[in-house]
């Protein structure tokens, strides 16, 4: 027979466990949602990367933007607004759980997207950068690609190759769409001549002022 010294021993055994249990669960708990919250900050880290290019390629295209995600909602974030600025609030509202699910997005198409891919291959093929160097004097001219240090431009046919072309990285691991961002400034002031060259003929565009993307998709530099 149990003395009451065991009885009372063996309670408080009981307790302890039972105590040691609820404390373990609960940190098992916020282990697994801070484990949890990391992983979905991770996620939406990477696909806002990637959404961003779509929505800055969009806003360059003057385009809409289609969204969808995988419970079947659906949306169109019309041209006239700030594509950027809504894609980047939307991945904000998931990480903040306030959206249970991330968009993919979409451009679509209107009957001047081809026209904007037009003038941005005419403008990637002939245009020339030559800068001014320490003591002056211009350097020799230099293709977009060449200066911001892209592979050899390729005309490109349609969205679809437009897109893939954007993805693609220097070799610090910059999107060429942010590559191309300030043409051969780095977004300092530019020192030196923006030149259209087409057939062994020049023409001066601009000098000690740079061309950026937004550029390149809306002026026809071959009619300056």
């Amino acid at each position: 027979m149990e003395t009451e010294a065991g009885v009372t021993l063996k309670n408080k055994l009981k307790k302890i466990i039972i105590i040691t249990s609820v404390l373990s669960l609960i940190f098992v708990l916020i282990v697994c949602k801070e484990f949890s919250e990391k992983k979905r900050k991770d996620k939406a880290y990477e696909h806002e990367s990637k959404s961003m290019v779509i929505a800055t390629l969009a806003q360059l295209l003057r385009a809409d933007l289609k969204c969808n995600d995988n419970r079947g909602n659906e949306k169109i974030i019309e041209k006239s607004k700030n594509l950027t600025r809504i894609v980047e609030q939307d991945i904000y509202d998931y990480i903040e759980g306030k959206k249970y699910s991330l968009y993919n997005y979409t451009i679509i198409e209107d009957e001047n997207t081809q026209k904007y891919i037009d003038i941005f291959n005419d403008n990637m093929q002939h245009i020339r950068i030559s800068k001014k160097d320490s003591n002056g004097n211009f350097t020799p001219a230099k293709t977009i690609s060449e200066e911001e240090g892209l592979e050899e431009f390729k005309e490109i046919k349609d969205l679809d190759e437009l897109i893939k072309y954007m993805y693609k990285k220097t070799e610090n691991g910059a999107y060429y769409i942010y590559a191309l961002e300030f043409i051969g400034s780095d977004n300092y002031d530019f020192k030196g001549k923006i030149i259209y060259e087409r057939d062994g003929i020049e023409n001066i565009i601009y000098e000690d002022r740079d061309i950026r993307i937004w550029d390149l998709f809306s002026k026809v530099y071959k009619d300056y």
